[in-house]
């Protein structure tokens, strides 16, 4: 059997490991010269959405694959550089590399009557199974603003710093959206620049875990008692129900969002994903950030909030978010128009399709590779008939949009697939 991986991030390459270890014939086409994907700052393939202070929201403990931990020497939060030689370290230890197509971008994807047919600039290659580890952090959603800005203006995709690609020194910027990178980038520009950042809805913010404090469960772990023993819509009801409440005593209180200038009504927990900073809430308090609500309208330099109050910027960046997006694949072959939409079995498997598969984009509380190499173990098992799919009709029933379903425990859904798989 030979199956394509596309992408060698981290999902693309613990994907790639699993495979070959089960003695799948797997290769990996990565666009850029590396691996490592967005943790590669300025990666050749012009996807990375890396910036200098980008580091882990997760710890060591939480981001580890089952069978690589970090260096003894590393932090606990690691930056994106040791991060890249991590995952490095990673396929040079499984043997991953040579078996990397680098500097090789996938233009098309067809199905045939049996496998799919890939293909790049220079070649059309046939393969039994395909696995899609493209993440869904690289396409960029810009935002709209009525009116019209005369100033400079970018997506967080492609900021670096406070100096590149646009020199924001003593200028006036605004950061639209306060999600994690919008947050990160807010704090770094003001160091150097007079920032305001906008924020069109509420947040669950809160600090890194600290050593020693109990954080989420890594997904490779065994589901603790009493959750094993219960059946799993009584295990996810009592997880729905605890789980508000335990984010509620570890984020930001409503009366400190509301004094510093942000939205202050509670967040959905399950629809938005926790912004994880340590510095924004104490940067607003001392002034060096200035929080503003959604933008309203825009003329030349001149910002109005929809509360009426107004600023004046000279640079904006839209830390707005991306669209998941599979541009080489014909929507006839994935059976939707808007790749938002498309349903998965487990998360991974398309209904339609029983060897075209989807890692490491899902909307889970956890560290995402992971749970990707959890995933790549369900895969394994399937295509070496380790374990027998359900009926077509459940299939169907069970498949669902991977990226509009509420956010989950990451090990309940990776506890699920080995018994499923019959790993456990």
């Amino acid at each position: 059997m030979k199956v394509a991986i596309i992408g060698a991030g981290p999902s693309g390459i613990t994907c790639c490991k699993t495979l070959r270890e089960a003695g799948i014939d797997a290769t990996c086409y990565e666009a850029g010269d590396r691996v490592g994907g967005q943790w590669v700052l300025g990666n050749s393939s012009g996807l990375s959405s890396a910036y200098d202070s980008l580091r882990t929201n997760t710890n060591r403990d939480m981001s580890r694959f089952t069978d690589f931990a970090f260096p003894d020497d590393y932090p606990e939060y690691p930056d994106h550089a040791l991060m890249a030689a991590w995952f490095h370290r990673y396929a040079e230890h499984f043997d991953v590399l040579p078996h990397v197509k680098f500097e090789t971008k996938v233009e098309r994807l067809q199905k045939q009557a049996e496998g799919f047919l890939l293909g790049t600039a220079t070649e059309e290659t046939h393969y039994d199974a395909v696995v899609l580890a493209i993440g869904n952090l690289w396409s960029p959603v810009m935002p709209t603003f009525a009116g019209a800005f005369d100033g400079e203006m970018l997506h967080a995709s492609d900021y670096f710093n406070p100096t590149t690609p646009i020199d924001c020194s003593g200028k006036r910027v605004m950061v639209v959206g306060i999600g994690n990178s919008g947050c990160e980038i807010a704090v770094e520009l003001s160091e150097a620049a007079e920032v305001t950042l906008s924020a069109r809805s509420s947040q669950t913010i809160m600090q890194r875990i600290k050593p020693g404090d109990m954080g989420p469960p890594h997904p490779g772990d065994d589901v603790m008692a009493p959750f094993n023993l219960l059946p799993v819509p009584v295990r996810d009801g009592l997880f729905r129900f605890l789980m508000p409440k335990i984010m509620a005593r570890m984020a930001v209180s409503p009366e400190t969002m509301a004094a510093v200038g942000l939205p202050s009504e509670k967040p959905d927990v399950f629809s938005k994903r926790s912004v994880v900073n340590d510095d924004i809430i104490d940067r607003l308090k001392a002034g060096a950030l200035t929080a503003r609500p959604d933008v309203k309208s825009i003329e030349g330099r001149n910002v109005v909030f929809v509360d009426g109050s107004t600023a004046e910027v000279d640079v904006i960046v839209c830390a707005t978010g991306y669209r998941f997006s599979i541009p080489f694949a014909h929507p006839d072959l994935l059976g939707v128009e808007d790749e938002h939409d498309l349903a998965l079995y487990q998360g991974i498997m398309h209904p339609a399709h029983h060897n075209l598969f989807v890692i490491g984009v899902v909307r889970a509380l956890c560290s995402i590779w992971p749970l990707s190499e959890q995933q790549s173990k369900w895969i394994s098992a399937l295509l070496n008939g380790k374990f027998q799919l359900p009926a077509q009709s459940k299939i169907e029933m069970r498949a669902y949009p991977i990226l509009k379903v509420p956010f989950s425990n990451c090990q309940f859904r990776a506890a699920d697939l080995r018994r499923e798989a019959g790993l456990t």
